[in-house]
Order: C-alpha cells, then sequence, then structure tokens
C-alpha cells in the first residue's frame, strides 16, 4: 500500500512495509460498469466515496437512472474515482474495487448510503472492513488489497484523467466523451440530454 494511506487505515500492530497475503493482493485494476457494452451511449462518472452529491447521486437519481435507460440496454455507466487528493476517499476506492466484480456496485452504494458513519469513524478501516465484509472481503483481503499497488496506480489513473479533461468537482459525467453534467443533477436533465441520444 503506497505509505500515505497506511497510517490512516491500518491498526497500530501493522508496520510499514508488511502486506498481507492473499487474492486481493494480486486483483488487477480493472473497469467497473452497469449496463451493456453494446449501449448506444456511454456515460463516465467521475466520483469520490466521501462526496455527498455522489451520494445524492447513487442513493436518489441512479435507481431511476438505470431503470429508464441501463437496464433497457440504451446507456452504459462507467464508473471512475476521483477523490480530490482525500486520502480516505483514495483508500476506500481501493478497497471497493478489490471486491468481486459483480459486488462492486452494491459495495459502493452502501458505502454512499452510509457515508457519514464510515467517514467519520474513529477507525475508518474498521468500518470500511465491515461494509467489505458484505460484499464477500474478510480483513485479510482488504488489508492485502491495500497493498494492491496496481489497483491503487488504477484509482490514480482515474484521477489523472479527470484533470486532463478539466473535470473539478464530483460528480461530474462525461457522455459519450463529452463533459456535459456537474453535480447530482435530477433525473429530468438526464433525460434531457439522454434522450435525443438513445433517440428516446
Amino acid at each position: 500500500m503506497p505509505q500515505f494511506l497506511r497510517p490512516l487505515f491500518l491498526a497500530a500492530a501493522l508496520v510499514a512495509g508488511f502486506a498481507v497475503p492473499g487474492l486481493a493482493a494480486s486483483i488487477p485494476y480493472s473497469e467497473r460498469a452497469l449496463g451493456s457494452p453494446d449501449a448506444k451511449v456511454t456515460i463516465v462518472e467521475y466520483s469520490s466515496l466521501l462526496c455527498p452529491h455522489c451520494a445524492d447521486f447513487h442513493t436518489q437519481i441512479l435507481p431511476q437512472l438505470k431503470k429508464e435507460y441501463i437496464d433497457t440496454g440504451k446507456v452504459r455507466l462507467v464508473f471512475k474515482d476521483h477523490s480530490l487528493g482525500q486520502p480516505l476517499a483514495v483508500g476506500a476506492s481501493v478497497i471497493a474495487r478489490c471486491a468481486p466484480e459483480q459486488n462492486f456496485f452494491p459495495l459502493i452504494t452502501t458505502l454512499f448510503a452510509n457515508q457519514r458513519t464510515w467517514a467519520t469513524a474513529k477507525d475508518p478501516l474498521a468500518a470500511l472492513q465491515g461494509y467489505a465484509a458484505l460484499a464477500g472481503m474478510d480483513k485479510a483481503a482488504v488489508e492485502a488489497c491495500l497493498d494492491n499497488q496496481d489497483v491503487f496506480n488504477g484509482v490514480q489513473a482515474g484521477e489523472a484523467e479527470a484533470g486532463r479533461i478539466g473535470v473539478e468537482s464530483t460528480p461530474s459525467f462525461v457522455i459519450d466523451g463529452k463533459p456535459v453534467l456537474v453535480g447530482a443533477q435530477p433525473i429530468e436533465a438526464f433525460r434531457k440530454v439522454l434522450d435525443p441520444l438513445v433517440g428516446g
């Protein structure tokens, strides 16, 4: 795990450079998306797990967006991390990326729904481990994940990409390659942009 994350997450008994062996240490970074790869329109969401507006999007708006556009095969949503330099958000993102692929979105939805609880916990690692357990990750897997340099590099690559295209706040939505929406916009704002593109 990158050294600046370790003091925030690991218990005092763990020392710098100690890696917990396990599957999570060898998991490669890979894209996380909802919807068909053949969808006509792709939305790239740049989001931070510590962002309250991102939580609003995932808990209040995404369910309807999913129902109308993603589950119907019209739109694909790609999730990319943009934690705006917050180490706790980076660590949470790394943990989520190590979850089994089918559990990624349920896990981040749970993290968004309980954002205040784990973000303000005295022991954020213990809090995150509790949620990660729901996604099939035990304590050793979480700690091994935090030592996974490939996943960390992938999360950082998303951050760099956001910077290159001018994304300055979260959530931001790039639709078919163009930055279009910023913030937890209501479903009507998504309909206005998406309907002409999907032919709805």
